[in-house]
């Protein structure tokens, strides 16, 4: 990855909503986080260097971190899985359940349509994570559930 992409993806961090973004690509790991903004209180003004805050004020401050490691082989590798539609969400596993590629995992169902879809898991390995409750409104992709592979 390029130090131009690095920007880029920075500046799309610090415009959006998105408090933290990592991007992996072959053994490069990019992390951006936002933190929380800088107050200087102070008589004198900080010097600026070239290429940096132009305007003199920003909302928030940026970091961004690059790792070139290849992580431990010993380390099981995390899926997610995602919606595939849009709708309330029940889950039916619980945290620590172990699944099967093709087990229905949850359920979105939309009420007012009488509609109701499967999600079914595409990985198998042990739920590590729920991230959305039951009875929460979820859309069409959202990250619903982690999954450490077996």
């Amino acid at each position: 990855m390029k130090l131009h992409d690095i920007r880029e993806l920075v500046k799309l961090v610090n415009q959006s909503s998105i408090e933290e973004l990592e991007w992996e690509q072959g053994k490069t790991t990019v992390l951006i986080k936002k933190t929380a903004p800088i107050l200087v209180v102070s008589d004198e003004i900080p010097a600026v260097q070239a290429g940096e805050i132009e305007s003199g004020y920003q909302e928030a401050a940026v970091t961004a971190e690059v790792t070139t490691e290849t992580p431990p082989e010993a380390q099981a590798v995390t899926q997610t899985i995602s919606s595939s539609s849009v709708g309330i969400f029940t889950s039916s596993v619980t945290v620590g359940q172990t699944i099967q590629s093709g087990d229905v995992v949850g359920r979105c169902t939309v009420d007012a349509l009488q509609l109701s879809h499967d999600i079914v898991s595409s990985v198998h390995g042990e739920i590590v994570e729920i991230f959305a409750a039951d009875g929460q409104l979820v859309d069409y992709g959202k990250a619903l559930m982690a999954v450490k592979e077996s």
